[in-house]
């Protein structure tokens, strides 16, 4: 796969990005554990350097578990952040001897992941419309807010801070009818068709496993992240005080105590 990053020697790491998003993504992360850990990150079917069109859910996780096989890792613990999370899951639920531990960050994965709003973006026309709006708020306007956050007084500094995107999305998401926005079309009809397969996934779980949310996550709000949990047998909830939604960005050092908590407990398990 193109867009791969592979480094590293130990226990293998896998790291799936979000909707939009990189593999460049779980940088931060990456650097906190590659010492001891193989870490792979890859730019997912529609994003960046990974030279493919954007593909289902389903699709996804089976394309990583093809990696994993190819690249002949064994058991590895995957981590997906927010719609990774639920690519993650697939993952874990279709091939669960590659799967040796399961970390869920701002983790879409219950029912109420698509909601009516999920639901008109995954529309022909008028999805197509809002998406693009979203996209352009996404690459220029929140970057844009998010560099002003200084301005901002007390705690809604912090806030706007960890809860909006930063530069890089503008690079990644480019012009509205660019790949970017045709990758996130194809995943958001994706989400709505495939939401009920996620469901039964996470019932299938029976690895260690850990839902990383933050507290002023307003994209998979905590009380979502805390039944997402619930719903897997053993399953570890983190919550991080004063983080929003780019948990990997903001507070990777969490995420990496994650990664590391439920490898302990699968290692006390194998």
């Amino acid at each position: 796969m193109q867009g791969l990053v592979d480094r590293g020697r130990g226990p293998v790491v896998l790291l799936v990005h979000g909707q939009p998003g990189l593999g460049s993504d779980w940088d931060l992360v990456r650097e906190r554990i590659e010492d001891d850990h193989r870490v792979l990150s890859v730019d997912r079917p529609g994003y960046g350097a990974s030279g493919q069109a954007a593909v289902s859910m389903t699709r996804n996780a089976e394309m990583l578990a093809g990696l994993l096989t190819s690249r002949r890792t064994g058991p590895a613990t995957i981590v997906g952040h927010s719609y990774g999370g639920g690519i993650a899951l697939l993952l874990a639920a279709r091939h669960p001897k590659q799967v040796r531990a399961v970390v869920l960050v701002s983790s879409i994965g219950c029912s109420d992941s698509v909601t009516a709003f999920d639901k008109v973006l995954a529309t022909p026309g008028v999805g197509d419309a809002l998406a693009a709006a979203g996209l352009f708020a996404l690459g220029y306007l929140l970057p844009q807010l998010r560099r002003h956050a200084s301005r901002f007084p007390g705690d809604s500094a912090r806030w706007v801070t960890t809860s909006l995107p930063d530069h890089r999305y503008a690079a990644m998401i480019g012009g509205i009818g660019g790949a970017t926005w045709r990758a996130f079309q194809v995943e958001q009809r994706a989400l709505v068709d495939e939401v009920a397969g996620l469901s039964d996934a996470v019932r299938s779980i029976a690895v260690p496993a850990a839902v990383v949310t933050g507290t002023w996550d307003v994209v998979v709000p905590p009380s979502e992240a805390a039944r997402l949990a619930a719903g897997i047998k053993g399953a570890g909830l983190v919550l991080v005080a004063r983080t929003g939604h780019f948990v990997p960005r903001d507070a990777p050092g969490a995420v990496a105590g994650a990664i590391r908590h439920v490898e302990a407990k699968a290692s006390t398990v194998s």
